[in-house]
């Protein structure tokens, strides 16, 4: 329904009529559509919109199609971990510790461990991951919210009123794998040629502005699937000094993946931005 689209930030009456014309009118056939068509349709607008303000307007409608695709009055795994209280006998005495894992996220990870059996450090490390969790999800979706992928310029605040919060912008982003490296991001837009297929391994590199000098940003590169969490193949990293985060894909099973990168500040004072890449094929380098 026309409905559906015109509730999109950014998606105004002129985009709708010229989605219309290629059979676009709802959010499943705007999720689907090819991208290029999308641009294409767009052609005699002044200003045109940019391929990443496009990818926005698909991101957002698939979110909302997984959203009603999933009952959310029932409960949901936020995340789950396996503990484990260990102990040994050394001489006379036993020396004991706490192992804990977090057991929804891919690939394994090592196992946090803790002297003795006390279990505020335990909780404290579990009440972590999932704020760590909750805002990178959080992050996501304000980020698909936001209107812009790269919103203009402030102007200066006016007299008695609080400037508005910095946007935090993926300036670009580059895939290397086994053969080359790739642009996907280049001056914050989304690159409309991609390679087909990747070799691994491989590899993101990604540069992030916007926050304000000190600020501390985490970036992450997040695999999403469709009506289940998505995971991250590395922990989020600090923005070094340099604007530069990396990220290692080596653990990502061969196959079709879709990537999205995820930028926030942890203390909220600048707004989030989140990338979604098109689909992205990967097979081993042995073949």
């Amino acid at each position: 329904m026309p409905d559906e689209l015109s509730s999109i930030p950014g998606l105004e009456a002129k985009h709708l009529r010229a989605l219309a014309r290629r059979q676009v009118t709802d959010l499943h056939s705007l999720a689907s559509a090819d991208p290029r068509v999308l641009y294409n349709a767009m052609a005699t607008f002044k200003p045109r919109p940019t391929h990443a303000q496009i990818s926005r307007w698909q991101a957002v409608a698939k979110s909302r199609l997984e959203e009603a695709a999933v009952d959310v009055s029932e409960w949901h795994t936020a995340a789950s971990f396996a503990v484990v209280f260990a102990q040994r006998l050394v001489g006379d005495s036993w020396e004991r510790r706490v192992e804990a894992e977090r057991t929804e996220v891919e690939p394994e990870r090592d196992r946090e461990v803790w002297p003795g059996w006390e279990c505020e450090p335990l909780c404290g490390w579990m009440l972590g991951q999932l704020a760590q969790a909750d805002a990178e999800a959080m992050a996501a979706r304000l980020a698909l919210a936001a209107p812009e992928a790269v919103p203009p310029p402030t102007a200066e605040p006016t007299a008695g009123h609080a400037p508005a919060r910095p946007q935090l912008r993926i300036d670009s982003a580059a895939i290397i794998d086994a053969a080359r490296t790739a642009d996907v991001v280049r001056g914050g837009a989304l690159v409309a040629d991609l390679p087909a297929e990747l070799v691994a391994p491989v590899r993101v590199v990604a540069t992030v502005s916007g926050a304000q000098s000190g600020t501390e940003v985490h970036v992450v590169a997040r695999i999403l699937r469709r009506g289940g969490p998505g995971w991250n193949p590395q922990d989020p990293v600090v923005l070094q000094r340099s604007g530069r985060a990396e990220f290692d894909l080596s653990e990502i099973a061969p196959g079709q993946h879709k990537l999205a990168l995820i930028a926030w500040t942890p203390d909220a004072t600048a707004k989030p931005v989140s990338v979604e890449l098109p689909a992205l094929t990967i097979r081993s380098g042995s073949g």
